[in-house]
């Protein structure tokens, strides 16, 4: 808010407080990130991450043991500041999307808060809801199912700069040599987001689920006992079609040939 305020203040001397004020209630919305942490089925795993960090112990009666943070603290660190990051963006593209109240007095401000056209933003918007949508009520139950925690990390990685440009630097006697050296490291780094995967017992947290949760649970739980029955029937069928097209292409081919080698004969 503080930005979006800085920016209205070198457009009017006297912003529209009324307009402040309808987006700062639009932007708060710790509420929808905490729904949002709660539907990934991650709540308790920050909470006793915060409570580990701030008293140097997990709690009594916790989900999960010391172990884990002391192991992989960092990482369900860096997934929460990722998690809050995606939150903040998702209310901002809320903010500035086509159906928000507030898209033509953003519009009419003439900040440049998003240079995508109408459509695409539109699409992004949907992409990312699609995305989270799918994430939030299948990929987190298949996680808590698998007994791990899927978590987004920081990881630093270097920039490879082609050879060719340092090449032109050079005369032609040593743009051989450099061109056959391949890609350079340089000392320039860019931060990615990397996924990995922790294991951890979800069996509470897996008999905690309600509604559509919970029956996609039991389809896993169905799956899991069908599939292996289901493959089987597969494998037979699709072995005696085999057996039944070959036998049948088979006969066939030898009544051709005899048919054929009987009119030569005839002949």
């Amino acid at each position: 808010m503080a930005w979006l305020e800085e920016e209205l203040r070198l457009i009017s001397s006297k912003p529209d407080k009324e307009l402040l004020s309808l987006a700062e209630n639009k932007l708060n919305g710790y509420g929808s990130i905490i729904q949002s942490i709660r539907k990934l089925g991650k709540e308790d795993l920050y909470a006793e991450l915060v409570y580990a960090l701030k008293f140097g112990s997990s709690r009594k009666g916790g989900y999960y043991n010391s172990s884990l943070f002391i192991q992989h603290g960092v990482d369900i660190l860096e997934d929460l500041l990722i998690t809050l990051a995606d939150g903040i963006a998702s209310m901002y593209l809320e903010l500035i999307s086509v159906d928000s109240s507030l898209s033509n007095e953003m519009n009419n401000l003439g900040l440049s808060l998003c240079t995508l056209s109408t459509r695409a933003l539109q699409r992004l918007r949907n992409e990312v809801a699609l995305h989270q949508w799918m994430h939030q009520n299948m990929e987190a139950v298949v996680s808590m199912f698998e007994d791990q925690f899927d978590l987004c990390t920081l990881q630093s990685q270097l920039v490879e700069e082609s050879s060719s440009s340092e090449a032109e630097n050079f005369g032609w006697w040593k743009k051989l040599s450099i061109n056959r050296s391949g890609p350079v490291s340089s000392s320039l780094h860019f931060v990615a987001i990397n996924q990995i995967s922790i294991p951890v017992k979800r069996t509470v947290e897996l008999r905690a689920l309600t509604g559509w949760k919970y029956y996609f649970s039991l389809f896993l739980e169905l799956a899991d006992i069908t599939m292996p029955f289901v493959r089987t029937v597969v494998t037979k069928a699709s072995d005696a079609i085999s057996f039944f097209l070959v036998c049948l292409i088979g006969r066939s081919v030898g009544l051709i040939y005899s048919g054929i080698r009987n009119s030569l004969r005839r002949k």
